[in-house]
């Protein structure tokens, strides 16, 4: 029974083993196949923190520098969620000296205690032209070293979120630069048309640098850089192509000294292509790759009979500020398109006001922003309508149907529903409504003409005038009242305000709860001690408020006699008592930090609650 169980433990302990390695990659890269005499990079790179790194066995190759290290780290969001990505690198030159196959044996590596062990390298050795040991590398190195740019040294690359998208569906073009040599200078000389397709640029124009990183591509060391960033949205069906961009830039290349070689080491070592300083600088025009997209028409299975062309995720939301008002006064009406997606391409909502109503153009705010991930943001509409007459009246909802590229499917979101409420005004004589929304032409509403009044109705008497009559003495007392009632309404407002232990007693509450915002944001921040003290100041300055005492004057005994003098429940009193003991105890006392300020935060508002409603 205990071999079984110690045969089980060994078999767990080797799986977390190998899961913990399957987490770890460290890989070794080069070129498969080079020339005798080429000078190239072997890299090894781990994808954590690594120490205690041991150099491999080389071989018949000639190591003439390294190992030098480089790191590389970043962090996205990708709707709303982080990933992280570090590297460690360890590069060499190397030479290659002599031809047939030479095996790299695995370079070792600690991670956390851990030992670990990259892949062999199989390298093949052919002749080169004008072989000759110790001279330029042949190939591409020789080439370089001689001037000659290579078409791998600096290129343009295109790429797109996807290649076949919807009708209006977003589509995210990246330009990067890949480069082996110095490159100043850069210039664009042409753009993409985009031909077919609606754009706009998600970098910024007036940026000063590019981001850079470096990647390994076939066992070179590139670095690499965006320099262009588009969303494009295409406008038909079919087979689309987005033209090359052209770019000039200065390419700076080694030069190998070409005077006559001596038989010096010294000479040699400086003639070295590593440590060469004449350089070449070559001005060159460089492309991108044309991407071709093949677009698709949206469904016609379940098309909502209202859809304009929305393509993306949506969300629609409305806003009146008033629904009960009086004939010829305003209203707003907002209607709000948020979500990522073609906003900048999304008509007007169709809205349709009652005939009683004028309606004006809608005033058209956005709020649209662009990042590396695309287009989003909120497109606001903002309606102004007038009602002519009285009555009940409704704006009936607007709806917004789009289809979502993501689940290929139409979505169609509604607005709310406003009953309106018009209170008759002064009367229109002319009893004519004009409606600009819905472009109708002028109609007659209600009645056009109206009734003659009817008796009874009142007749004054000639020479009935208001002057000297009891309604005009009523009118002058009325304002000196209203004056002697501001007065008396001041006064006692002064009275109160110089009464400064009143004014703290009622306050105290409030400066409580201030101070408990206060401490609040320091239990965010971590900062303990300055939590304590603002949980320490809020519930005894709260006391000193409440029963104007000064700070000399503050106890727990005298806490507790006037919390009793004011027949304040036994029980209330031993939790506030209870609560300041805790607070002092937890200022110096040691323990789980988080959970202990939480449940002090919590007693501390509990018992100025309890006390609060008690002492009302």
């Amino acid at each position: 029974m205990i071999n079984r169980i110690i045969i089980a433990s060994i078999f767990l302990l080797s799986g977390f083993y190998s899961l913990a390695n399957d987490q770890i990659r460290f890989k070794g890269s080069a070129k498969q196949v080079v020339q005798v005499g080429e000078r190239f990079r072997v890299i090894y790179e781990i994808n954590q923190n690594a120490n205690s790194f041991q150099s491999p066995d080389f071989g018949s190759l000639n190591i003439l520098s390294g190992p030098s290290t480089s790191t590389n780290s970043s962090i996205q969001y990708v709707n709303g969620k982080m990933s992280q990505s570090y590297s460690l690198s360890y590069t060499y030159v190397v030479q290659a000296t002599k031809e047939g196959e030479v095996v790299i044996s695995p370079a070792t590596a600690s991670v956390d205690g851990t030992s670990v062990k990259s892949n062999s390298i199989k390298i093949k050795v052919v002749a080169g032209s004008g072989n000759q040991q110790g001279t330029s590398s042949g190939g591409k190195s020789n080439s370089r070293d001689s001037g000659i740019l290579q078409d791998d040294d600096v290129y343009i690359k295109a790429t797109v979120s996807t290649t076949k998208p919807y009708l209006g569906q977003q589509v995210i073009l990246t330009y990067k630069i890949f480069t082996k040599v110095p490159v100043s200078n850069l210039m664009v000389k042409k753009l993409s048309s985009f031909q077919g397709f609606w754009s706009k640029s998600l970098l910024d124009e007036n940026r000063q640098h590019y981001d850079q990183k470096t990647e390994i591509i076939n066992g070179e060391e590139y670095i690499v850089a965006v320099i262009n960033k588009f969303a494009i949205f295409p406008q038909k069906t079919g087979k689309l192509v987005i033209e090359p961009t052209e770019m000039e830039c200065t390419v700076q290349l080694r030069v190998q000294n070409k005077r006559k070689r001596s038989h010096d080491p010294f000479e040699d070592f400086f003639n070295d292509p590593f440590f060469n300083r004449n350089v070449k600088n070559i001005n060159t025009v460089i492309k991108s790759n044309p991407i071709t997209i093949n677009v698709e028409p949206l469904p016609q299975l379940n098309k909502p009979k209202d859809f304009n062309g929305a393509v993306g995720d949506f969300r629609l939301s409305s806003r009146i500020d008033r629904t009960q008002l009086k004939a010829n006064d305003a209203l707003t009406v907002t209607y709000t398109i948020s979500g990522k997606g073609n906003l900048e391409l999304i008509k007007i909502p169709d809205v349709r006001f009652p005939t009683d109503f004028e309606s004006f153009d809608p005033k058209v705010i956005n709020n649209i922003k662009t990042n590396n991930s695309g287009i989003s943001g909120k497109k606001k509409f903002e309606y102004l309508a007038i009602p002519r007459n009285g009555g009940d009246f409704v704006i009936k909802p607007v709806s917004l149907s789009y289809f979502n590229p993501v689940d290929k499917k139409y979505h169609t979101v509604t607005s709310d529903e406003y009953n309106i409420h018009v209170e008759k005004g002064n009367i229109s004589s002319s009893g004519v409504s004009y409606s600009s929304s819905a472009q109708e032409d002028i109609r007659f509403i209600g009645q056009d003409i109206q009734h003659i009044k009817l008796l009874p109705f009142k007749f004054m008497e000639k020479g009935n005038l208001l002057f000297l009559s009891n309604t005009y003495f009523t009118l002058l007392l009325i304002p000196v009242i209203v004056m002697i009632v501001i007065i008396i309404i001041f006064k006692r407002f002064e009275k109160r305000r110089s009464n400064v232990g009143l004014l703290k007693t009622r306050k105290a509450n409030k400066v409580a709860k201030s101070r408990l915002r206060v401490a609040e944001k320091y239990k965010t921040e971590g900062n303990d001690k300055m939590y304590y003290d603002e949980i320490a100041l809020a519930i005894w300055g709260y006391i000193a408020d409440k029963f104007g005492l000064k700070q000399s004057e503050l106890s727990m005994e005298t806490v507790a006699e006037m919390l009793n003098n004011k027949g304040v429940d036994e029980v209330v009193t031993d939790s506030f008592i209870n609560t300041l003991n805790n607070i002092e105890f937890a200022r110096f006392a040691p323990g789980d930090s988080s959970n202990k300020m939480e449940s002090i935060y919590n007693e501390s508002v509990e018992a100025i609650m309890r006390a609060e409603k008690a002492l009302k």
